[in-house]
């Protein structure tokens, strides 16, 4: 019996031995095993976007050389593009040029090298910087640029392969469905910040325009992310980071991928955003008026000139109809219509449904480009400004190149913000308009814009000022 007890112990101390020594010899690749569980269940939906598509965000910077002089008009801006001139023509100044950095982001949206951007960012600029996340430095090329959507499309001679992150859709978007920002905020590369999508549809504005149709997101965008992309969890470009609210934390918007991607494609192929046209004018439907033609529907807006060979009036649309929807979208007001049809290129069409006399039809209409010969006409209509060429002598013989303003129209909004003839227009939308045709050559490709922003110069001082589009012009 106890030869036998002394043999088990031995056994038991054996099989100790043998454990002990499987633990040793095993442990290491265990706890390695549970490791890779363990990072395995890091590895979330954001990581793996992050990952993938990180690469084709960049950061973009530009070297701006501006002059600032003493102007008793505060905040007034001047252009390097007449640095010369003002000087040739009203003599030295004691400016002093300098070099000033903007710093931004920037998505990659194709293999040719094509970033897509925010306005704002390369605004202005006389050299664009663009650096990969490997650190490496290309120089920007401005494909073009669309100040009323606030987008631009910057191009480089790309030499690494990087998967670019094209446009998605964003007409299915969900509120609180999870967003990833990827950006260069206050310079720090690469910042992935998180969140959901706040709100759809949003209105915000930026020092004298009003940007509309907005996503709202609680992910954290600041100075430096503009341009960046706002991706969901499936790794898809739903939107382009444009703006914070600065009166509030934790509160960004982007600009939604399917805006986008006609104003890029137009800028692309193009240079610039392809205005569409469709000749005709409305206003606001009031319950008298609706009661005087008969018409018992909730919404619409009245037709009150339809301009002769335009697509309107091809489409048989005609003077005192009610334009009650545009496709799918219900006609509320003439701003809901304009906000529609900016969204529209050329030879786009749109089904209108329309009362009249009773009884509702379909009418079909294809967009074209706004006839430059009306453009003086629409100008003088929705902002009260007709112009001709430039005959100040001194001006013209100091290189400056504009078009002056020879009439005001009374109680119009250039007359509210101080326009007055004499005024030489240099810019409308930071595009040159040195004579009459280029004028209205710029202000045909403005179409179903809701603003137009013009470089103004006034004896020795330049500035800028916003005026609106009337809503009833398309």
């Amino acid at each position: 019996m106890c030869v036998s007890f002394m043999s088990f112990r031995r056994l038991c101390a054996r099989v100790a031995m043998i454990a002990a020594f499987a633990f040793l010899m095993c442990g290491p690749y265990d706890r390695l095993a549970a490791h890779e569980v363990e990072a395995g269940s890091r590895r979330t939906a954001v990581v793996e976007v992050v990952e993938r598509l990180s690469p084709a965000v960049v950061n973009i910077s530009t070297d701006i050389y501006e002059s600032r002089p003493a102007n008793p008009f505060f905040g007034m801006q001047r252009d390097p593009f007449f640095d010369e001139f003002f000087n040739r023509f009203f003599g030295p100044q004691g400016e002093r040029r300098h070099k000033r950095q903007s710093l931004g982001s920037g998505v990659l949206v194709d293999k040719k090298g094509h970033i897509l951007t925010n306005h704002h960012v390369i605004l202005r600029a006389s050299e664009i910087h663009v650096t990969l996340v490997s650190g490496k430095e290309y120089k920007g090329e401005l494909v073009g640029s669309d100040p009323g959507s606030d987008l631009a499309v910057v191009k480089i001679a790309i030499e690494e392969e990087i998967e670019p992150a094209g446009l998605s859709t964003s007409s299915d978007l969900l509120i609180g469905e999870t967003v990833i920002a990827i950006g260069n905020p206050f310079g720090l590369s690469h910042t992935v910040t998180t969140g959901v999508i706040s709100a759809l549809n949003r209105s915000i504005q930026s020092e004298d325009q009003v940007f509309k149709d907005f996503i709202q997101t609680d992910a954290s965008i600041n100075p430096g992310n503009s341009g960046g992309p706002l991706l969901n969890i499936r790794g898809e470009v739903i939107g382009v980071n444009t703006a914070i609210y600065s009166q509030a934390q934790g509160i960004g918007f982007a600009i939604p991928a399917d805006r986008a991607r006609r104003v890029v494609e137009d800028l692309i192929t193009f240079g610039e955003v392809q205005a569409a046209w469709f000749g005709l004018e409305v206003q606001a439907l009031d319950a008298k008026l609706a009661e005087y033609l008969g018409y018992e529907g909730t919404h619409g807006v009245l037709v009150t000139e339809v301009y002769p060979k335009s697509p309107a009036e091809k489409a048989g649309i005609e003077v005192q109809d009610i334009l009650a929807q545009a496709d799918e979208t219900e006609l509320a007001s003439p701003e809901v219509l304009a906000d529609v049809l900016r969204a529209v290129g050329v030879n786009d069409e749109i089904a209108f449904h329309v009362f009249r006399k009773g009884k509702y039809h379909k009418k079909t209409v294809k967009s074209v480009a706004l006839p430059e010969a009306m453009a003086e006409n629409y100008c003088q209509r929705s902002l009260g400004i007709r112009v001709g060429e430039l005959t100040n002598r001194a001006m013209i013989g100091a290189g400056i190149k504009g078009v002056e303003i020879i009439e005001v129209t009374r109680g119009s909004q250039a007359e509210q913000v101080g326009l007055r003839p004499g005024d030489v227009l240099l810019k409308i939308n930071d595009r040159r308009i040195p004579n009459v045709q280029e004028f209205r050559k710029e202000f045909s490709k403005l179409g179903c814009r809701s603003h137009v922003t013009l470089q103004v110069l006034r004896g020795r001082f330049l500035y800028y000022v916003t005026l609106d589009l009337r809503p009833s012009r398309s």
